[in-house]
């Protein structure tokens, strides 16, 4: 059996709503102060009302700036929820973060993508655990007609150099370029690679989670749709032998 249990919720106020209520009952004060001397001056001596008028100029002056406070606040309310609906669009895809790190699952595999300078004939590519410790090395010489231009995928297999698996933990990659005297040639830039998998709030700030990071959306610098699965006729044709 299950009981349910009761409760009440309140519904916060925004500091403008509080405010206001504030600002309403201090002017009903104020109008009450000032019938009662009204009413109770001396008629041959009459109360300067420029006094009177002035405290009504700046009670209409604060409740002016609680106005527009109030317009300010549902303009930041739109605009929170127009981003949080722009986050959840991230759901799914994969994305490139400008962050060097990635984080390894057990036994599993890591993704950056990298942009290399113009001159490049030659890339090492070290990849350094959470101590800075290289863990893995590889150099590689540009094929014919260079490397490919753009932004370039490298998929580690969680291993070292004697094909070690790796525990699970973060990892950065380092690249270095070099032209064909081999000088090294600043510029290269990398870039974390991974599939969002959901949103997290960390004190009213939404984080998107990849591969067990966090990142803000704002690090977000390309989005990829995620590799679509294979259906049951692509398998089939895939167990059948060759001819």
């Amino acid at each position: 059996m299950v009981t349910g249990v009761g409760s009440t919720t309140t519904v916060p106020q925004t500091q403008s709503e509080v405010s206001g209520v504030s600002l309403a009952k201090n002017f009903d004060t104020f109008l009450t102060l000032l019938t009662t001397q009204l009413k109770n001056q001396d008629p041959t001596s009459p109360m300067d009302s420029k006094e009177f008028t002035n405290q009504l100029v700046m009670f209409s002056q604060v409740e002016q700036s609680i106005n527009q406070n109030k317009n300010l606040e549902k303009l930041l309310a739109m605009f929170a929820s127009q981003q949080s609906s722009n986050n959840l669009s991230y759901i799914g895809k994969i994305v490139d973060v400008d962050d060097n790190q990635v984080e390894l699952q057990q036994d599993g595999s890591a993704f950056w993508s990298y942009e290399l300078p113009a001159g490049a004939t030659s890339v090492k590519y070290n990849i350094l655990d959470s101590a800075g410790k290289v863990v893995r090395t590889v150099t590689s010489n540009a094929p014919a007609g260079g490397f490919p231009k753009g932004r370039i995928e490298l998929a580690w297999d969680g291993k070292d150099g004697q094909s070690v698996a790796q525990p699970a933990g973060k990892y950065k990659l380092e690249v270095i370029a070099k032209d064909g005297g081999g000088k090294t040639i600043e510029g290269s830039k990398v870039y974390a690679r991974g599939y969002v998998s959901s949103l997290d709030t960390v004190d009213g700030q939404q984080y998107l989670v990849i591969g067990g990071n966090k990142y803000l959306p704002e690090k977000v610098v390309s989005v990829y749709p995620a590799p679509a699965a294979p259906s049951n006729d692509d398998e089939e044709e895939e167990q059948q032998p060759a001819a």
